[in-house]
């Protein structure tokens, strides 16, 4: 299973629109992750030179909680795919992700690169030329047991053939670190 737990409900949302990094205790580059609109693993690679490997954990068929049906414009209780991943940097996990994808319109051949488990949502979506639009982005916060911060972000993914998905992103401590490794290298 991912190294942090996956469960949004503990974590403070804020829109995107409404959140300010000023006072957060963040460096300089976190506000450019966390905001970020295109793929997270691309940006992330290309900005910092990290390559980030995608481990898979777990994908199966489940039922849609209120809150993710409302975000995604479906029905509560409604058949989706649930993927959870982590995408790792030399072996160090940076950030665990959940993905739901409601399983209407869902393309078959979609469903098999999903349970393939070799690469994050957005670079297969977008890989298969499908442009990618992501809203109703929020910023999460949450104290850990030793007050440190913990990081989040959800958002709903939409393609122009109509899949879509909501991500949440869960940020370890240790992206931070090496973000700023990597920026002092530049």
């Amino acid at each position: 299973m991912p190294s942090l737990s996956l469960h949004p409900e503990t974590y403070t949302w804020t829109p995107v629109r409404q959140w300010r990094s000023e006072g957060q205790g963040l460096d300089a580059e976190a506000p450019l992750v966390l905001t970020v609109t295109s793929s997270l693993t691309r940006f992330i690679e290309r900005r910092y030179g990290m390559r980030l490997e995608l481990k898979l954990h777990d994908q199966f068929v489940d039922r849609m909680r209120p809150r993710e049906a409302e975000l995604l414009g479906a029905a509560a209780g409604e058949a989706c795919l649930r993927r959870t991943v982590s995408l790792l940097h030399r072996k160090s996990v940076m950030f665990d992700a959940e993905s739901i994808l409601p399983l209407a319109g869902l393309p078959t051949d979609l469903m098999e690169e999903l349970e393939a488990g070799r690469q994050p949502l957005g670079n297969l979506l977008l890989e298969r030329g499908m442009s990618l639009a992501r809203s109703d982005l929020s910023i999460g916060c949450r104290k850990a047991e030793h007050g440190e911060s913990l990081w989040a972000r959800q958002s709903v993914l939409r393609s122009e053939s109509g899949t879509r998905a909501l991500v949440i992103e869960f940020f370890h401590p240790e992206i931070w670190r090496r973000i700023e490794r990597a920026e002092r290298r530049y």
